[in-house]
């Protein structure tokens, strides 16, 4: 999920005032030229801006244009937005608690609770039955926002193919999925066979930038997909990996792998395989199903 720094969103709010002249813009936020420029240098490239002849024209897309129109009316939004507030509200499209929470957006608590503070601040985010909700009622076009840019994020990104699905990517990395065979490290279940579980994939999973790629960094790069895709089959060859290498995978902590170990200690987990089905499968692999 991408960031948006204050300067940005500044920059996006005076387009949304009709300020599209680059040395307006900065005259008006009181910052440099250089300092403007480096900020519209990361909208463009995140797809929000296109610049032409010292101005800034807003890309024509249903994401940019709610945002505008949400900067241009509620510069309030501004504070809560920043950072990695987007990353934070995107994932209360669905209500969370804060420990769900924490885990989907991989941030600190500290972090989290940052950006909840801000959000409450301005009654874009409230709290009930221990969970936290976007305040649809209030901010509808917020919610709106948020579903558009969400559906863009999943969907493009100039580092991998246009029909590429996406399950992870920050400014460091990306993990995809596509049918082309690509010059990209497999990772995920793609890279199992490597590990001794080989599978049949209709898609192959890559990650860039192309590294080599140890057992626990292929391992959580199946549980983006897993989590993303959530299938039983998918659910089945996680759980046959953990069994597998439980031992160098200690380190990694998700919600998929607290319920496969409640199934590994015969609980039926809804919406999780038995674990007799998992046991099936490992006895075609040789591995051992055990309990911690």
């Amino acid at each position: 999920m991408m960031r948006l720094s204050r300067t940005e969103l500044q920059i996006l709010m005076e387009l949304a005032r009709g300020n599209k002249n680059i040395s307006g813009i900065a005259k008006a936020l009181i910052r440099s030229k250089a300092q403007v420029y480096r900020s519209g240098q990361k909208l463009l490239r995140n797809g929000f801006i296109l610049r032409s002849n010292g101005f800034y024209e807003p890309v024509k897309e249903a994401y940019v244009n709610l945002l505008l129109q949400l900067l241009g009316n509620f510069p309030s939004l501004i504070e809560p937005f920043s950072g990695s507030g987007l990353k934070v509200f995107i994932a209360l499209l669905e209500p969370k608690g804060i420990a769900e929470l924490m885990q989907e957006t991989r941030l600190g608590r500290a972090q989290v609770f940052k950006k909840i503070k801000q959000a409450r601040a301005i009654s874009l985010i409230r709290y009930e039955n221990s969970e936290y909700y976007l305040n649809e009622k209030l901010w509808s076009k917020v919610f709106g926002f948020l579903w558009e840019l969400k559906a863009h994020e999943e969907t493009v990104d100039p580092r991998v193919p246009a029909d590429s699905m996406i399950y992870f990517r920050n400014e460091k990395e990306i993990v995809f999925s596509s049918r082309e065979e690509l010059d990209a490290s497999l990772t995920g279940f793609s890279a199992y066979e490597q590990y001794g579980i080989k599978l049949l994939m209709g898609t192959n999973y890559y990650c860039l930038p192309k590294r080599r790629l140890g057992k626990e960094e292929i391992f959580r790069h199946s549980l983006f997909i897993a989590e993303k895709d959530f299938e039983i089959r998918q659910i089945i060859s996680v759980a046959l990996f953990y069994a597998k290498y439980k031992k160098n995978l200690k380190r990694v902590k998700h919600l998929i792998l607290d319920n496969i170990n409640k199934v590994f200690e015969g609980q039926r987990i809804p919406g999780y395989p038995a674990l007799d089905e998992i046991r099936d499968r490992a006895d075609v692999y040789h591995i051992k199903i055990r309990k911690d």
